[in-house]
């Protein structure tokens, strides 16, 4: 088991879907910017089973966020501590600390609801 969540300010191992696979790394920086960010980082998503990128390799988070004002602190934040690898999405910001993908910023969108017939 991994030691490293007796560290962490600001969030739990029960905040973690597989806490053991989440990496050390990962999980410090995002404590670092939620302290920074002086605002609550609830996590969406997490360690996903049979996903094959970095949520799956316990690289990535989502981290919910459903405005403007809370979304450019929580942004400042992010990159304040150096993360590099940060889409935007309507309602979560996803991190992630890929070493083996390029730094960018991106913004997402989801596919939509509709059905197609």
């Amino acid at each position: 088991m991994s030691q490293i969540y007796q560290y962490l300010r600001h969030f739990k191992r029960s905040e973690f879907s597989n806490p053991d696979q989440m990496s050390t790394y990962l999980l410090l920086k995002l404590d670092w910017a939620r302290n920074k960010a002086e605002t609550p980082f609830i996590l969406t998503s997490t360690y996903r089973t049979n996903d094959q990128r970095t949520h799956g390799k316990g690289l990535a988070v989502d981290i919910l966020c459903t405005n403007s004002k809370t979304r450019l602190t929580m942004l400042k934040a992010l990159l304040a501590v150096d993360f590099n690898r940060i889409g935007i999405y309507p309602d979560h910001i996803h991190v992630d600390v890929d070493p083996d993908l390029p730094p960018c910023l991106w913004h997402g969108t989801y596919p939509s609801q509709e059905s197609n017939s």
